[in-house]
Protein backbone atom coordinates (compact mmCIF):
# COMPACT_ATOMS: atom_id res chain seq x y z
CA UNK A 1 0.00 0.00 0.00
CA UNK A 2 1.11 3.71 -0.37
CA UNK A 3 0.35 5.68 1.77
CA UNK A 4 1.32 8.52 0.50
CA UNK A 5 -1.20 8.61 -1.74
CA UNK A 6 -3.86 9.16 0.54
CA UNK A 7 -6.13 11.92 0.19
CA UNK A 8 -5.38 13.57 3.75
CA UNK A 9 -2.15 14.43 2.20
CA UNK A 10 -3.76 17.31 -0.36
CA UNK A 11 -5.50 18.75 2.58
CA UNK A 12 -2.42 18.84 6.02
CA UNK A 13 0.19 20.97 5.35
CA UNK A 14 2.24 21.84 8.48
CA UNK A 15 5.02 19.73 9.18
CA UNK A 16 4.41 18.59 12.95
CA UNK A 17 0.51 17.90 12.16
CA UNK A 18 0.97 15.86 9.48
CA UNK A 19 3.49 13.78 11.57
CA UNK A 20 0.92 13.71 14.20
CA UNK A 21 -1.44 12.53 11.33
CA UNK A 22 1.02 9.59 10.16
CA UNK A 23 1.39 8.44 13.70
CA UNK A 24 -2.38 8.38 13.86
CA UNK A 25 -3.79 6.98 10.79
CA UNK A 26 -0.66 5.03 9.22
CA UNK A 27 -1.56 1.33 8.88
CA UNK A 28 0.69 -0.99 10.89
CA UNK A 29 3.73 -2.32 9.64
CA UNK A 30 3.43 -5.49 11.59
CA UNK A 31 0.19 -7.43 12.97
CA UNK A 32 1.09 -7.37 16.47
CA UNK A 33 -2.57 -9.05 17.32
CA UNK A 34 -3.55 -6.05 19.58
CA UNK A 35 -3.06 -3.25 17.20
CA UNK A 36 -5.37 0.13 18.42
CA UNK A 37 -8.07 0.70 15.51
CA UNK A 38 -7.46 4.13 14.18
CA UNK A 39 -10.85 5.23 14.43
CA UNK A 40 -10.73 4.26 18.48
CA UNK A 41 -7.11 6.44 18.84
CA UNK A 42 -8.83 8.91 16.09
CA UNK A 43 -12.08 9.90 18.27
CA UNK A 44 -15.09 11.10 16.32
CA UNK A 45 -14.02 14.36 16.27
CA UNK A 46 -10.45 13.77 15.87
CA UNK A 47 -10.10 14.76 11.87
CA UNK A 48 -11.68 17.72 13.43
CA UNK A 49 -9.29 18.02 15.30
CA UNK A 50 -6.31 17.96 13.26
CA UNK A 51 -7.85 20.31 10.52
CA UNK A 52 -8.12 23.18 13.40
CA UNK A 53 -4.18 22.41 14.32
CA UNK A 54 -3.42 22.67 10.57
CA UNK A 55 -4.73 25.96 10.76
CA UNK A 56 -3.07 27.24 13.95
CA UNK A 57 -0.66 24.52 15.43
CA UNK A 58 0.85 26.91 18.12
CA UNK A 59 -0.47 24.34 20.98
CA UNK A 60 1.35 21.25 19.50
CA UNK A 61 4.57 23.38 18.51
CA UNK A 62 4.50 24.69 22.19
CA UNK A 63 4.26 21.34 23.39
CA UNK A 64 6.98 19.67 21.27
CA UNK A 65 9.38 22.78 22.28
CA UNK A 66 9.08 21.92 26.31
CA UNK A 67 10.23 18.26 25.06
CA UNK A 68 13.03 19.27 22.95
CA UNK A 69 15.73 18.59 21.49
CA UNK A 70 14.83 15.23 19.66
CA UNK A 71 18.67 14.81 17.87
CA UNK A 72 18.05 12.26 16.03
CA UNK A 73 16.05 10.15 18.27
CA UNK A 74 12.94 9.53 15.78
CA UNK A 75 11.16 7.60 18.34
CA UNK A 76 11.29 9.77 21.24
CA UNK A 77 9.92 12.54 18.58
CA UNK A 78 6.67 10.43 17.76
CA UNK A 79 6.23 9.53 21.44
CA UNK A 80 5.87 13.08 22.10
CA UNK A 81 3.43 13.56 19.45
CA UNK A 82 1.04 11.06 20.51
CA UNK A 83 1.66 12.20 24.15
CA UNK A 84 0.47 15.17 22.83
CA UNK A 85 -2.55 13.74 21.33
CA UNK A 86 -3.68 11.56 24.17
CA UNK A 87 -3.90 14.70 26.25
CA UNK A 88 -5.71 17.34 24.32
CA UNK A 89 -7.81 15.49 22.23
CA UNK A 90 -11.19 15.56 22.82
CA UNK A 91 -11.79 12.03 23.24
CA UNK A 92 -8.78 11.29 25.04
CA UNK A 93 -7.40 11.41 28.96
CA UNK A 94 -3.89 10.73 29.07
CA UNK A 95 -3.30 9.27 32.78
CA UNK A 96 0.56 8.15 32.73
CA UNK A 97 3.65 7.58 30.36
CA UNK A 98 6.88 6.40 30.75
CA UNK A 99 6.60 4.01 33.68
CA UNK A 100 9.93 1.92 34.12
CA UNK A 101 9.53 -1.60 35.44
CA UNK A 102 12.30 -3.44 37.06
CA UNK A 103 11.93 -6.82 39.41
CA UNK A 104 13.21 -7.59 43.21
CA UNK A 105 16.66 -7.72 42.02
CA UNK A 106 16.57 -4.20 40.21
CA UNK A 107 16.90 -5.75 36.50
CA UNK A 108 14.46 -3.54 33.90
CA UNK A 109 11.85 -5.16 32.89
CA UNK A 110 10.89 -2.66 30.48
CA UNK A 111 8.98 0.52 30.12
CA UNK A 112 5.41 1.30 29.77
CA UNK A 113 5.00 3.82 27.19
CA UNK A 114 1.18 5.17 28.06
CA UNK A 115 -1.88 4.45 30.02
CA UNK A 116 -4.62 6.70 29.00
CA UNK A 117 -8.45 6.71 28.46
CA UNK A 118 -9.94 6.44 25.02
CA UNK A 119 -13.51 7.12 25.00
CA UNK A 120 -13.64 6.34 28.97
CA UNK A 121 -12.11 3.33 28.10
CA UNK A 122 -8.68 2.16 30.11
CA UNK A 123 -5.94 1.25 27.52
CA UNK A 124 -2.16 0.49 28.22
CA UNK A 125 -0.71 1.68 24.67
CA UNK A 126 2.95 0.55 23.40
CA UNK A 127 4.44 2.35 20.19
CA UNK A 128 7.15 1.89 17.77
CA UNK A 129 7.99 3.33 14.78
CA UNK A 130 10.15 1.23 12.64
CA UNK A 131 11.66 1.21 8.60
CA UNK A 132 12.64 -2.11 7.95
CA UNK A 133 13.36 -3.78 4.36
CA UNK A 134 14.79 -7.00 3.13
CA UNK A 135 14.11 -9.82 0.64
CA UNK A 136 11.51 -11.93 2.76
CA UNK A 137 10.24 -11.05 6.34
CA UNK A 138 12.82 -12.95 8.27
CA UNK A 139 15.68 -10.91 6.80
CA UNK A 140 13.89 -7.34 7.46
CA UNK A 141 15.80 -4.77 9.68
CA UNK A 142 17.00 -1.47 9.62
CA UNK A 143 19.63 0.29 7.89
CA UNK A 144 21.71 -0.70 11.09
CA UNK A 145 21.48 -4.50 10.66
CA UNK A 146 21.26 -4.83 13.82
CA UNK A 147 17.55 -3.52 14.38
CA UNK A 148 15.25 -6.59 13.46
CA UNK A 149 11.71 -7.07 12.69
CA UNK A 150 11.65 -10.14 14.42
CA UNK A 151 13.54 -8.90 17.64
CA UNK A 152 11.08 -6.08 17.53
CA UNK A 153 8.05 -7.71 16.96
CA UNK A 154 9.13 -10.31 20.18
CA UNK A 155 9.96 -7.24 22.20
CA UNK A 156 6.52 -5.58 21.49
CA UNK A 157 4.33 -8.55 22.90
CA UNK A 158 6.74 -8.31 26.10
CA UNK A 159 5.76 -4.53 26.40
CA UNK A 160 2.66 -5.19 26.08
CA UNK A 161 2.54 -7.92 28.58
CA UNK A 162 4.12 -5.29 31.07
CA UNK A 163 1.27 -4.48 33.46
CA UNK A 164 0.59 -8.28 33.91
CA UNK A 165 3.92 -8.36 35.79
CA UNK A 166 3.37 -8.75 39.76
CA UNK A 167 6.35 -5.57 39.60
CA UNK A 168 3.74 -3.90 38.40
CA UNK A 169 1.23 -4.11 40.42
CA UNK A 170 4.09 -2.88 43.06
CA UNK A 171 5.66 -0.40 42.05
CA UNK A 172 2.25 1.27 40.74
CA UNK A 173 -0.54 0.56 43.20
CA UNK A 174 -2.53 3.61 41.90
CA UNK A 175 -3.34 2.01 38.42
CA UNK A 176 -3.01 -2.06 39.58
CA UNK A 177 -6.95 -2.07 40.19
CA UNK A 178 -7.88 -0.82 36.70
CA UNK A 179 -8.52 -3.11 33.73
CA UNK A 180 -5.79 -1.94 31.24
CA UNK A 181 -6.59 -3.23 27.80
CA UNK A 182 -3.03 -3.60 26.32
CA UNK A 183 -2.58 -2.58 22.53
CA UNK A 184 -0.06 -1.75 20.12
CA UNK A 185 0.69 1.64 17.30
CA UNK A 186 3.04 -0.04 14.98
CA UNK A 187 4.04 2.56 12.18
CA UNK A 188 6.79 3.04 9.75
CA UNK A 189 7.62 1.26 6.29
CA UNK A 190 8.46 -1.55 4.77
CA UNK A 191 11.01 -1.82 1.80
CA UNK A 192 11.39 -4.69 -0.49
CA UNK A 193 12.86 -5.18 -4.16
CA UNK A 194 9.33 -5.10 -5.51
CA UNK A 195 8.06 -2.42 -3.36
CA UNK A 196 5.02 -4.52 -1.94
CA UNK A 197 5.08 -6.90 1.91
CA UNK A 198 4.21 -10.07 2.22
CA UNK A 199 5.27 -12.85 4.64
CA UNK A 200 4.10 -13.33 8.73
CA UNK A 201 4.46 -11.13 10.90
CA UNK A 202 4.26 -8.04 8.08
CA UNK A 203 1.01 -6.52 7.28
CA UNK A 204 0.17 -6.73 3.33
CA UNK A 205 -1.50 -3.31 3.63
CA UNK A 206 1.13 -1.76 5.31
CA UNK A 207 2.94 1.52 3.84
CA UNK A 208 5.35 -0.22 1.57
CA UNK A 209 8.34 1.42 -0.47
CA UNK A 210 11.45 0.01 -2.68
CA UNK A 211 14.50 -1.43 -1.89
CA UNK A 212 17.77 -0.99 -3.56
CA UNK A 213 21.59 -1.07 -3.50
CA UNK A 214 22.19 2.08 -5.39
CA UNK A 215 19.90 5.00 -6.38
CA UNK A 216 20.80 4.68 -9.92
CA UNK A 217 18.29 2.27 -9.49
CA UNK A 218 15.40 4.21 -9.48
CA UNK A 219 14.34 5.13 -12.81
CA UNK A 220 12.48 8.61 -12.08
CA UNK A 221 10.24 10.48 -14.43
CA UNK A 222 11.03 13.69 -15.98
CA UNK A 223 9.01 15.38 -13.59
CA UNK A 224 9.91 13.78 -10.78
CA UNK A 225 12.63 14.01 -8.67
CA UNK A 226 14.52 12.96 -4.84
CA UNK A 227 13.81 14.41 -1.36
CA UNK A 228 17.00 12.62 1.12
CA UNK A 229 14.83 12.51 4.32
CA UNK A 230 16.32 13.63 7.27
CA UNK A 231 15.62 10.57 10.30
CA UNK A 232 13.08 13.18 11.91
CA UNK A 233 11.01 13.83 8.57
CA UNK A 234 10.44 9.69 8.19
CA UNK A 235 7.00 9.47 9.78
CA UNK A 236 4.75 11.43 7.49
CA UNK A 237 5.12 11.46 3.14
CA UNK A 238 7.05 14.56 2.16
CA UNK A 239 5.90 17.85 1.23
CA UNK A 240 8.94 20.39 0.57
CA UNK A 241 9.93 23.43 -1.24
CA UNK A 242 11.73 23.19 -4.66
CA UNK A 243 14.93 24.30 -2.67
CA UNK A 244 15.24 20.84 -1.20
CA UNK A 245 14.83 18.51 -3.75
CA UNK A 246 17.44 16.76 -5.91
CA UNK A 247 18.04 15.43 -9.19
CA UNK A 248 18.63 11.98 -10.27
CA UNK A 249 22.60 13.04 -10.87
CA UNK A 250 22.69 14.77 -7.14
CA UNK A 251 20.93 11.75 -5.42
CA UNK A 252 23.48 9.48 -7.15
CA UNK A 253 26.07 11.22 -4.87
CA UNK A 254 24.09 10.34 -1.41
CA UNK A 255 25.21 7.66 0.70
CA UNK A 256 22.53 5.07 2.21
CA UNK A 257 19.46 6.34 3.74
CA UNK A 258 15.70 6.75 2.78
CA UNK A 259 14.71 9.25 0.41
CA UNK A 260 11.50 10.05 -1.45
CA UNK A 261 10.35 10.38 -4.55
CA UNK A 262 8.20 13.80 -5.05
CA UNK A 263 6.32 15.85 -7.80
CA UNK A 264 5.28 18.78 -8.11
CA UNK A 265 1.76 19.71 -7.01
CA UNK A 266 -0.50 22.74 -8.05
CA UNK A 267 -0.14 23.95 -4.56
CA UNK A 268 3.80 24.74 -5.51
CA UNK A 269 5.23 22.27 -3.68
CA UNK A 270 6.57 18.67 -3.91
CA UNK A 271 4.54 15.85 -2.70
CA UNK A 272 5.86 12.53 -2.01
CA UNK A 273 4.93 9.58 -4.16
CA UNK A 274 6.79 6.66 -3.44
CA UNK A 275 9.52 5.69 -0.69
CA UNK A 276 12.74 4.36 -1.02
CA UNK A 277 15.89 3.00 0.82
CA UNK A 278 18.99 2.40 -0.25
CA UNK A 279 22.25 0.41 1.13
CA UNK A 280 24.69 1.54 -1.09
Amino acid sequence: MNYALDALWWRLQDPAVRDLAAVLTAPPLWHSGREVPVAVLLGGQGFRFLLALDNDPWLLYRHLAQEAPFTRRLGRYAESLLAFWLAHAPHSELVARHLPLADADGRTLGEADFLCRLNGEAWHIELCCKYYGGRAAADFCGLNADDRLSEKARKLQQQMRLLQQPAFQAAYPQYAGQAWRSGSVVRGIGFSEEGALSGKPLNSYGWSGRLVDDWRAVALAPHQRFYPLPRLAYLAPARVAETEVLTPKAMAEQGSGLAAVVVRRPDGMWHEEQRVMCRC
